[in-house]
């Protein structure tokens, strides 16, 4: 059962890096989603404001090649949001967040009912298979909404740096 109780270590700790590397992701896909908003926002008052202006014919032709290039800046910045999708994307990446961390609950669970010798070695297979299973499932969805290195990177300092209490031996990887 040692290398079972590795594997599951294991597995926990890739499920807390991949958790929140998704927490990471969906912050940063809101971030842009938010920013993109604000900013079009704004674009298209000053645009109005300025059209406005033209139609009552007190503009002049600066207004109307700024509210041309606002304008376009907009819609630019509109597409960009609507292909990204940052707001659905933010919200499948923290779902699958949301499944590491009880893949992660269910390794500690699993792993305290071995401590505790309250499960067969049949019960541990079946509980590690099931995890296995788990791990699958959230790795196929994950794989519908990326991440970025940086997300990566992020988790590990953040990790590192205490955002998250987790022993080394939780956070070891083994060979």
């Amino acid at each position: 059962m040692e290398n079972v109780i590795k594997q599951l270590k294991q597995f926990k700790t890739d499920a807390i890096y991949e958790k929140k590397k998704h927490y990471n992701a969906a912050d940063r896909k809101r971030r842009y989603y938010k920013w993109m908003s604000i900013i079009q926002i704004v674009l298209n008052a000053i645009t109005g404001t300025t059209l406005l202006k033209v139609v009552l014919g007190e503009g002049s032709k600066i207004a109307e090649i700024l509210a041309l290039v606002f304008t376009i800046i907009a819609t630019v910045l509109a597409s960009v949001q609507k292909i990204g999708d940052f707001e659905n994307e933010a919200q499948g990446n923290a779902k699958v967040a949301d499944m590491y961390l009880e893949i992660s609950k269910n390794i500690n669970l699993t792993l305290n009912f071995i401590k505790d010798g309250a499960l067969s070695n049949q019960e541990i297979v079946e509980k590690a298979e099931k995890i296995r299973g788990e791990i699958s499932q959230a790795n196929k969805i994950g794989s519908q909404f990326p991440t970025s290195s940086k997300d990566y990177n992020k988790a590990q300092e953040g990790i590192k740096n205490g955002e998250e209490n987790y022993t080394n031996e939780e956070l070891e990887l083994w060979e």
